[in-house]
């Protein structure tokens, strides 16, 4: 009995499990997830067993639908065991939908996504306008519906204004080239509408007008679109988000656009109904004034017009009376303020002259006055405030002085002290 490695032995089942290097299992997807790089790791089950499965990113990106759980999957690969675990799984390569196409599974997925959020709501999409100035066509330059448009357009419209925007519409980057142009087209605003056509095809020729870029970039054009995909049997998403849908790109140049004769008829048909209804009112209105002037009553109207105006007459004169009466009084009240008025002057004289004493008693007065005259002022400092000396007794020799003159003043100091002449006169005091 032989005794093996762990490895060893996972190792040796792996090269036994060699001959299942390519098989295909179908079974219910469970426990899915994706790694943010892009492997995808699940189960596969049916009612008695179930099996682990990877599918790394480099196989996954070549998926044209999302694997979610409850998805039948027919899955094909190389049955492997895990050696860092131990554990037994099948490394995938591929997977297909179980009983539907990958694409057409891809196709209901996208477009119940986009349902959600309300990209195919009615509500959303605009009207295609009755006659287009300029239209803009984005399709391929050498297939056989640009020359089926062409044909209906000269042949419904002549002289009409048409830009083709050349794009592939089959391949892996059909759908990105196709929505740049709608997006450059959408910037520009040169056109009044967008035709989106193809020819006929399979799933897999019609697929770039099932791609998200694609049905975004419709949907967010700020000009109106015309889907004209395939055949009639033919749905695509761009169908479902464009504005209008037409069966086929023919269809959509017929929808476009209509004939010079369709559009004159339109017009004739406009102007009758306008007509009528414009002569209508004119008859209704005829009859009114017929009923109104055969009406007793109409009789009535020049009275009141001849009663109206002798009312506004009479208070036309009473609004002269009582302007008349106001405009007396306020003559009245001015000529009584001109007898006050006329004695002001003389008023002011008189105040002027006993101005004119009054500044001379305070000139006589005024300390600078006496100043004028050779007189000065002597003053002692009591706490930085300023007292005028009387008395050579209210100093000592050595106090600060300060003597106002007219013009100026000295800062002195007391030397010494003297009786002046006013001294040896009796003092009141004395004299009693």
């Amino acid at each position: 009995m032989n005794t093996f490695k762990v490895g060893d032995l996972i190792r040796q089942v792996n090269l036994d499990l060699f001959k299942y290097n390519d098989v295909s299992v179908e079974g219910e997807v469970t426990n899915f997830t994706r790694s943010s790089a892009g492997h995808c790791y699940f189960s596969i089950k049916d009612a008695r067993a179930q099996l682990r499965v990877v599918l790394f990113a480099a196989n996954a990106r070549f998926l044209r639908f999302r694997i979610e759980n409850g998805l039948q999957l027919i899955v094909r690969g190389r049955l492997a065991i895990y050696e860092a675990k131990g554990e037994f799984q099948l490394n995938a390569v591929s997977a297909e939908p179980a009983g539907i196409g990958a694409l057409q599974l891809a196709f209901e997925q996208l477009k119940k996504t986009l349902e959600a959020e309300g990209l195919f709501d009615p509500a959303r999409k605009r009207a295609i306008p009755m006659l287009p100035q300029s239209i803009a066509i984005v399709t391929s330059p050498t297939g056989a519906a640009i020359r089926d448009i062409l044909n209906v357009l000269g042949r419904r419209y002549a002289g009409l204004s048409v830009q083709i925007y050349p794009v592939r519409v089959q391949g892996a980057t059909a759908a990105r080239e196709i929505a740049a142009a709608i997006r450059n087209l959408s910037r520009w605003e040169l056109h009044d509408v967008i035709l989106i056509c193809r020819g006929g095809g399979s799933l897999e020729d019609l697929w770039a007008f099932n791609e998200e870029v694609l049905a975004r970039a419709v949907a967010d054009s700020a000009i109106p679109t015309i889907s004209g995909v395939g055949h009639e049997t033919d749905f695509t998403i761009c169908d479902f988000v464009a504005d209008l849908r037409a069966p086929t790109p023919s269809a959509a140049a017929e929808i476009v656009i209509r004939t010079r004769s369709e559009i004159c008829t339109q017009v004739d048909h406009a102007v009758h109904r306008i007509r009528s209804l414009v002569e209508g009112r004119v008859l209704n209105y005829r009859h009114e004034l017929r009923h109104l002037t055969s009406s007793d009553r109409l009789g009535l109207l020049p009275r009141r017009v001849a009663a109206t105006r002798e009312r506004l007459e009479r208070r036309r004169l009473s609004l002269f009376r009582l302007l008349d009466a106001h405009a007396k009084l306020l003559r009245r009240r001015l000529a009584a303020c001109d007898v006050p008025l006329s004695q002001v002057p003389s008023r002011i004289e008189r105040e002027r002259q006993r101005l004119k004493a009054t500044v001379a008693t305070l000139n006589a007065v005024s300390p600078l006055s006496v100043l004028s005259r050779g007189y000065a002022i002597a003053f002692s400092r009591v706490k930085n405030r300023r007292k005028p000396i009387l008395d050579s007794n209210a100093v000592q020799a050595g106090d600060a002085i300060e003597v106002q003159l007219k013009k100026g003043r000295l800062e002195c100091t007391v030397d010494a002290r003297t009786l002046g002449l006013e001294s040896v006169w009796p003092v009141v005091d004395e004299i009693k």
